[in-house]
């Protein structure tokens, strides 16, 4: 059994257990594969709020922006394409 010496969780009392994975991220994530509009929108509050706050996040914010403005393109498209014709 081997010891290891020196190593010490710290705990921000005001935070837990590290810290907390920003809750507009996920939802925008999710709503970007269902609604894609809330996912634009709750993907930007998650954008700000891990930048104002320091929680964690950013990526799954960044994926929902992402997924949901593909959506947004590949509407254009086929409304553009629908415009054009055959």
């Amino acid at each position: 059994m081997t010891v290891m010496q020196g190593s010490t969780v710290q705990l921000d009392p005001d935070r837990g257990f590290g810290v907390p994975t920003d809750a507009m991220g996920i939802l925008g994530l999710v709503f970007a594969v269902a609604l894609f509009p809330l996912g634009i929108v709750f993907s930007a509050l998650g954008l700000r709020n891990t930048r104002r706050d320091g929680t964690r996040g950013r990526g799954l914010a960044v994926a929902g922006m992402v997924v949901a403005l593909l959506q947004v393109a590949g509407i254009a498209a086929l409304l553009v394409a629908a415009a054009v014709g055959p």
